[in-house]
């Protein structure tokens, strides 16, 4: 029961940040948010639809793909939702080293996907650690 809850936990975060990096993709591709052109300055883009799509597509992708299958009682699920939260946390800094701008975002992001690490890492300690890790009898001759 205490691992479903840590499931719950874990899908959370995992589905809002894949719902928000989709939708913010989506309203930047369509014009309905503006951005700052000064945004891309010093960054090997033109525009805003390379970032935009990556956005929606590996990060908001990674997560949902995560937060969607972390109920499944399999080892991969659970490097699925460690691996979303490595990719959140490398998005946030590769954005602000690229757009040399820091804002809570970028901490509120960094810090989802440090909890999304952390959940992930208990459930993989606490369900398929011992699984691989076979005991050791020793006989007594």
């Amino acid at each position: 029961m205490k691992n479903q809850v840590v499931r719950v936990a874990l899908a959370i975060p995992l589905a809002l940040i894949a719902l928000f990096d989709i939708v913010y993709s989506v309203a930047v591709l369509t014009g309905a948010v503006q951005l700052s052109p000064g945004l891309l300055q010093g960054t090997p883009f033109s525009d805003f639809t390379i970032p935009m799509l990556l956005l929606a597509i590996v990060v908001g992708g990674s997560a949902l793909l995560a937060a969607a299958t972390v109920f499944i009682r399999r080892e991969w699920a659970v490097l699925v939702s460690a691996l979303a939260g490595f990719i959140m946390i490398a998005w946030e800094v590769t954005e602000v080293t690229m757009v040399q701008q820091f804002s809570w975002f970028e901490v509120l992001f960094t810090a989802i996907g440090l909890v999304v690490i952390g959940l992930a890492s208990y459930l993989w300690i606490t369900e398929y650690r011992s699984h691989h890790f076979p005991t050791r009898h020793v006989s007594h001759a």
